[in-house]
């Protein structure tokens, strides 16, 4: 467990005002946090889903304040008093150990003595308090597929896909970076030459592919590797769809190459590199990410689609022709009726 991500809402019994937030933190580090509150009356209204994942949460809570924000009136001046309240509660507290006791707690999985803790830290915002609180630990690996979920439709052009066939790229394994959205650096801050970690996407194709999963095999004694350091050869600067790309170059040992898109805005983890086995089928575990997301994707077009859809709506002539039509069928019938009775 590198991280945990402790997601929460308190609701005051006293004032009816609801406080979702979160924090993110390290072992000893003070936590990064955030939080929004509104009135009772909107907490269904705006109510963020705590079994998110780390990035699908983060979206939507995003999502849910700034809206908040723009639509309820309270909304901003209850915020601003929460996080005043918050910043005589941290001054009070030593917020390097209160992110050592959530790490702790986390890493337990002990959600009531942890929903305890936070009531505790809530106490003189409201005494009478109800806490829910989801805490998920994480490691980088985890942090980094969560964010390529997200960067599956970004990276998914023509352009960019073109680029991937061409000759000096279309065997090579992907992989991307492993991130670290604490203390991490974008890509324009790592030089070439200089080794990060980087997440397996898949082992590449053909003669490549085989080198790759037997270097992995008589390596660490298995393929299913999450992670492993490269030394990045090349930086090139590519357009996606919604900004800049920097597709990369990466050199394991043996002289096997992967490639890889990343975004310039991503923290990247820097220093102190570890190879990550995985005990289950790695790649299955991709497939499903990826094949998720683009089942996701493919529904979302669907119903856009059915929205667009021009709905037809009945004209005079269009009854018109119905009653013709109904009065020709009776025509025919009573023709018939005669023929067969006389």
């Amino acid at each position: 467990m590198d991280l945990y991500f402790v997601k929460f809402r308190a609701t005051s019994k006293l004032t009816s005002e609801v406080v979702q937030g979160y924090f993110l933190g390290k072992l000893n580090q003070a936590p990064e946090y955030d939080f929004f509150v509104v009135p009772g009356r909107y907490g269904r209204k705006y109510s963020i889903d705590l079994n998110q994942g780390f990035e699908d949460f983060l979206e939507d809570f995003t999502v849910k304040k700034e809206n908040a924000m723009k639509e309820v009136t309270e909304a901003s001046t209850m915020t601003d008093e929460f996080f005043d309240f918050w910043l005589v509660q941290s001054r009070r507290q030593n917020l390097r150990l209160v992110g050592s006791e959530l790490f702790r707690l986390t890493e337990n999985g002990d959600h009531e003595a942890l929903r305890v803790f936070l009531s505790d830290l809530l106490r003189e915002w409201s005494e009478k308090v109800e806490v829910e609180v989801v805490a998920t630990p994480l490691d980088f690996e985890d942090v980094s597929l969560e964010v390529v979920k997200e960067h599956f439709e970004e990276i998914s052009t023509d352009e960019v896909f073109k680029i991937l066939q061409r000759e000096d790229l279309k065997n090579l394994p992907e992989v991307f970076p492993v991130l670290d959205p604490l203390n991490g650096v974008t890509i324009r801050e790592i030089d070439v030459e200089e080794k990060i970690d980087f997440v397996i996407l898949n082992y590449g194709s053909g003669e490549i592919s085989e080198k790759f999963k037997k270097f992995l095999r008589e390596r660490f004694g298995t393929e299913n590797v999450a992670s492993l350091p490269g030394k990045l050869i090349s930086k090139e600067v590519l357009k996606g769809k919604n900004g800049n790309l920097y597709l990369l170059k990466v050199e394991f040992e043996d002289g096997i190459v992967g490639k890889a898109l990343v975004s310039p805005n991503l923290k990247i983890k820097l220093g102190q590199n570890r190879v990550k086995t995985s005990d289950e089928e790695w790649m299955e575990k991709i497939g499903e990410i990826l094949e998720g997301e683009k089942k996701l994707s493919q529904e979302e077009a669907m119903k856009a689609k059915k929205r667009s859809q021009p709905v037809q709506s009945a004209t005079s002539s269009d009854f018109f022709l119905a009653v013709v039509l109904a009065l020709l069928v009776m025509g025919i019938l009573l023709v018939l009726s005669y023929l067969l009775f006389s």
